[in-house]
């Protein structure tokens, strides 16, 4: 399988690109700067460029057959709105994907975009509530790319996360709509473990699971 991965010289997707390769993907890193990636590897190669580059973009979709992004907002607490450009970001790679004929996207993001399968519970109203109050900055990028990602007719799916900062002791996941009880954290492994899951599981086509720890 051909990855095309953006943010991949992040934590989460350095641990995911280390996962693809080591199941005999060729993965294509999207970075700013390719001193961050330390990795070599005959199955990676690395594309340079910004979020607002549509043209570097489309180099690095090119050949994928799912695109992911491991890209989220900077924890910002500032009142004044400063622009969306992970949101900006998006837009350009989905516009290169249909102009390209590629269809598998799976991203990242926070609770605060909403899945029409969520259920009422804490994990699916309590971080949009926050996020809204606390992070205007990151709540405006990700109402922005729910409209963007709705909109689009890709088979796309939304993993979505609360504190990933939390230690990896081994620990699986899970993860929820709201129909059950889901513990607000989770560890970068474990995103990335999700997120390469489904680029082999269509039943998260289109789907916008909170991943947790168990």
């Amino acid at each position: 399988m051909n990855i095309t991965i953006f943010g991949a010289s992040g934590a989460i997707g350095q641990l995911l690109t280390q996962l693809a390769l080591d199941h005999g993907d060729f993965v294509t890193a999207y970075v700013r700067n390719p001193h961050k990636i330390s990795l070599k590897h005959p199955n990676l190669s690395l594309v340079q460029g910004e979020l607002s580059n549509a043209s570097t973009i489309e180099e690095a979709v090119a050949k994928s057959d799912v695109v992911i992004s491991t890209l989220g907002p900077a924890s910002d607490m500032s009142r004044k709105l400063k622009g969306t450009p992970i949101a900006d970001g998006h837009e350009l790679m989905i516009r290169a994907m249909k102009k390209l004929n590629k269809t598998r996207l799976i991203t990242l993001a926070t609770p605060a975009l909403q899945s029409d399968d969520d259920k009422k519970n804490i994990s699916t109203i309590l971080p949009g509530v926050m996020a809204k109050v606390f992070l205007p900055n990151g709540y405006a990028e990700m109402k922005k790319m729910e409209g963007i990602i709705k909109q689009s007719n890709l088979d796309w799916t939304v993993v979505r996360i609360i504190n990933p900062n939390v230690k990896h002791k081994g620990q699986s996941y899970d993860y929820s709509f709201g129909d059950k009880s889901a513990k607000l954290s989770v560890s970068r492994e474990n995103v990335a473990e999700i997120m390469y899951a489904a680029t082999r599981d269509n039943q998260l086509i289109r789907k916008m699971p909170i991943v947790y720890n168990k």
